[in-house]
Order: structure tokens, then C-alpha cells, then sequence
């Protein structure tokens, strides 16, 4: 009798799934789930982050055998050029086991049937993952944080050398933008607009402009480009100036002035990225008018 109890415990177990389901596209209904994804990971996503990246591109995941995203990564489509991955995530206990590797080459190769060179933002253990898989360096990025952005001043007595950003002008922005960033972005762009909280800016003369957006841990500044550094970091004084809490922003290294500014202010260095693209040695745009990102999972 054991004997035969024993046999009908193994069969009962074997048919238990043990393995992630195959790749499905993300729709609405796996929002909480996302989220629940990129909050594990301690990162900055928020769901209105989640359906913007959802409605302005394509994203795809696995599920556990219980059901519960267990696994995401999407692409976002930025003009006829390029396109970017992000949001590679699996959760805790599913890691090591191929997932992300899977979704990280579903994505490429959704990309390259539309002749859209793949570019993401890697991070440190990511770039060990992309290089070997084509994907050739551009620039280095770091996240700088602080914890009370109300503890940043400007002086009062300077000269401007930006304005509110109106939404009438986000035609003019995307304009600049797809010139400086190489890439068609408008519908994100505009996203990040309603979500600026009063804080977007544009350069006198229309020479640059800032977003920001709210996130799960902090306000996250940026993108933020410009043609000279004094009108980068006059939009971000004065953003700043009226931001409260602890703000997040994504800066090129090549912008030694801005980041001398951001440590004026307090600022310090959180983690590091590396901006990759595949098969491509130059930088799509125009790096050196490019000042802070949009993040990581944006561009």
C-alpha cells in the first residue's frame, strides 16, 4: 500500500507546472502585476508609467504557473531609426533560469524586422549581458539623487534664461527633440508634459527644454536638453526651486558643468548606465545637447 501511495503522489506531482508560460503580449489587465514587477526591484516605474509604455509601444512577459506576471521587458518604437528596449524584470524567485534572456532576444527581433536599431540604457550587470549580444557603447550615464529637493535655492536675482513650458509649445519641443534625441518621441513627450507638475520649462529662443515626471520613490527630472550649458542648468534651477521631496535625474557624463551643479546642490551619485545600441558604434542625435534623460525605461 505505501508502494502504491507513493506512485500516486508522483504522478500528481508531475503534472504540476514547473516552468514559466511562453511569451505573451501585455495588455491593461496586467498593469498591477507590472508595477508589482518594477516596484520588487526597487525602481521608480509608477502604473501611469506602466500604461504610458504599454500604449506607446509593445510589451510582453511571462506568467508563472499560478498566473502572476512573472516576467516583462517591452520596445518602444521611436521614429523609423530606432527603438527601445526597457523593463527587463523578473521577479525574485524565477531569476537564473533564462527568462530575461529570452524576452531581451524577442524583443531585438521584433525590432529588427521593422529595421529599427535596438538602443536601451544598461545597466552595470546588463552591459556584461548585452555586449556579447552585438550591443556596442555610446555614453556613460549616472542617476544622482537627493533626498529634499526644498533645500535647493537659486538665485532670485539672475537672469532667466527659460520660461514655463506651454502646451502650445510641445509641437516646437518635439521638433528640437527629435533632432537632438534622433528619434520621433512626441507621444511620450507629451505624456511627460501632463505629468510635469508645473515644473517644465523652455529655453529662451526656444534652445532647449525640461520635463519631469512623478514616481514611485521620487520626482524624476528630465529629459532635459539644451544647446549651452547655462540654459541646462537655468531650467533645472529653477525646476528644482519649486520641487519638494527627493528627486531622481539621469545625466550624461560628458556634462561636467551641470553635474558640478547638481552637487552644489547636494546631489549624489546613485547608480551608473551605459547608453548601448546594437551593431552601431555612433550615438544617434546630438549627445552633447543632451543633459538629463527621461530615464532609463524612456530614453
Amino acid at each position: 500500500m505505501a508502494s502504491a501511495w507513493a506512485n500516486r503522489r508522483i504522478t500528481k506531482c508531475a503534472t504540476v507546472p514547473t516552468e514559466l508560460s511562453d511569451i505573451i503580449g501585455l495588455t491593461e489587465r496586467h498593469l498591477e502585476d507590472a508595477f508589482a514587477l518594477s516596484a520588487e526591484a526597487n525602481w521608480n516605474q509608477t502604473i501611469d508609467d506602466w500604461r504610458l509604455m504599454l500604449e506607446a509601444g509593445a510589451a510582453i512577459g511571462m506568467t508563472a504557473p499560478d498566473g502572476r506576471l512573472a516576467a516583462s521587458a517591452l520596445t518602444l518604437p521611436y521614429g523609423d531609426a530606432f527603438g527601445w528596449i526597457s523593463m527587463v524584470l523578473v521577479t525574485r524567485e524565477w531569476r537564473k533560469r533564462g527568462a530575461a534572456t529570452r524576452l531581451l532576444g524577442r524583443c531585438v527581433e521584433m525590432l529588427e524586422k521593422n529595421a529599427l536599431t535596438p538602443v536601451l540604457d544598461a545597466t552595470a550587470a546588463g552591459e556584461n549581458v548585452y555586449r556579447p549580444l552585438g550591443f556596442l557603447p555610446h555614453f556613460g550615464i549616472q542617476r544622482w539623487e537627493i533626498d529634499d529637493a526644498s533645500a535647493v535655492g537659486i538665485d532670485s536675482d539672475s537672469t532667466p534664461l527659460s520660461r514655463p513650458l506651454g502646451a502650445g509649445e510641445m509641437g516646437a519641443v518635439a521638433s528640437y527633440d527629435r533632432a537632438v534625441f534622433g528619434g520621433d518621441r512626441g507621444a511620450v513627450l507629451g505624456a511627460l508634459f501632463a505629468r510635469s507638475a508645473g515644473l517644465a520649462r523652455i529655453g529662451r529662443q526656444s534652445r532647449g527644454y525640461l520635463l519631469s515626471r512623478d514616481g514611485r520613490v521620487a520626482r524624476q527630472i528630465g529629459p532635459l536638453c539644451a544647446d549651452d550649458q547655462l540654459t541646462a542648468i537655468d531650467m533645472l534651477d529653477r525646476a528644482l526651486a519649486d520641487v519638494e521631496g527627493p528627486v531622481f535625474i539621469d545625466v550624461c557624463d560628458h556634462q561636467r558643468s551641470f553635474i558640478d551643479r547638481l552637487k552644489t546642490h547636494g546631489f549624489k551619485s546613485q547608480r551608473s548606465f551605459l547608453r548601448m545600441a546594437k551593431d552601431r558604434k555612433a550615438p544617434f542625435g546630438d549627445p552633447d545637447r543632451v543633459y538629463a534623460l527621461g530615464g532609463a525605461e524612456l530614453g
